[in-house]
């Protein structure tokens, strides 16, 4: 079976795609940036609580949402959060 390759244009619309959905994220992603490349969304940069924020917000629970998001957009399969860098203030 052949495996379709998506084109640059392709890709682009997949990480856009991406970005609307994480936008549903109380997180602030000003800082969070996108790639997409053979199925596998990569984060990196910065997230933090959002502006203004007092109280608990578990950031790791945000991110596991982060993550489900983005793998519900259509042409995912994968996201990877190594890059990212979770501050707390």
């Amino acid at each position: 079976m052949a495996v379709k390759v998506n084109t640059k244009q392709e890709n682009n619309a997949i990480a856009k795609s991406a970005r609307h959905a994480i936008a549903k994220s109380v997180l602030d992603i000003s800082e969070l940036n996108i790639a997409f490349s053979g199925g596998t969304i990569e984060l990196y940069g910065r997230v933090r609580p959002p502006r203004g924020h007092t109280g608990e917000l578990n950031m790791k629970k945000e991110m596991e949402h982060i993550q489900n998001l983005i793998l519900a957009v259509r042409g995912v399969r994968d996201v990877n959060i190594r890059r990212v860098i979770v501050t707390t203030n």
